[in-house]
């Protein structure tokens, strides 16, 4: 049987954040074990690299879901998105805004290990897009589970302490990265 890790990057950047946290975690089920990485990391993608090489080369996972801090599991197991092969995110807030959103998703080890870290001159932003063109550029996957939807109420709470310049340089630098400002998934451009 498949070993899953939930990680979750968390950053107290106000004093109701633990308990946006609490009911995070207890809303989760369809898990083997959890990690929570506790502290404010230079970046966003720093975090989740973090959380990964931690959940994958020290746990043993075999899949990692990883999910922010302020996500509500509504509907759905968890391990519903843990699927060889494939890249899946949840539902957020019963729709699909986006097809690959790091909000919550499931990479299996044999894809980290294809893919590799997310892009860390990123800060925040564009981070997440950046690292699904990659994906669909390498043939992987993505999509997302029907059966398994969160509730994202708090978004962007921890990114609003940083600075508006923070969007823009990110925003910048997926361009001249990639040449455009955009990138869909289910597309493939």
């Amino acid at each position: 049987m498949s070993k899953i890790v939930v990680a979750i990057p968390y950053f107290e950047c106000d004093p109701e954040k633990k308990k946006v946290l609490r009911d995070c975690v207890a809303s989760l089920n369809g898990y083997d074990q959890l990690l929570i990485l506790s502290g404010k990391q230079e970046s966003l993608p720093k975090a989740w690299n973090i959380c990964l090489d931690t959940a994958f080369n020290q746990m043993g996972a075999d899949y990692c879901i990883l999910s922010n801090d302020d996500i509500i599991l509504e509907k759905g197991n968890l391990m519903n998105l843990c699927v060889k092969d494939y890249v899946l995110s949840p539902r957020v807030n019963n729709s699909v805004f986006k097809i690959f959103h790091a909000h919550i998703f499931a990479i299996p080890k044999d894809i980290w290990k294809k893919v590799g870290d997310f892009d860390e001159r990123f800060k925040v932003y564009w981070s997440d897009t950046d690292y699904a063109k990659r994906m669909v550029d390498m043939g992987i996957k993505v999509g997302i589970c029907d059966s398994v939807n969160v509730l994202h109420k708090h978004p962007g709470r921890t990114i609003h302490s940083e600075s508006g310049s923070v969007e823009q340089n990110d925003r910048q630098l997926f361009i001249e990265k990639w040449g455009r400002e955009y990138f869909d998934p289910v597309m493939g451009k």
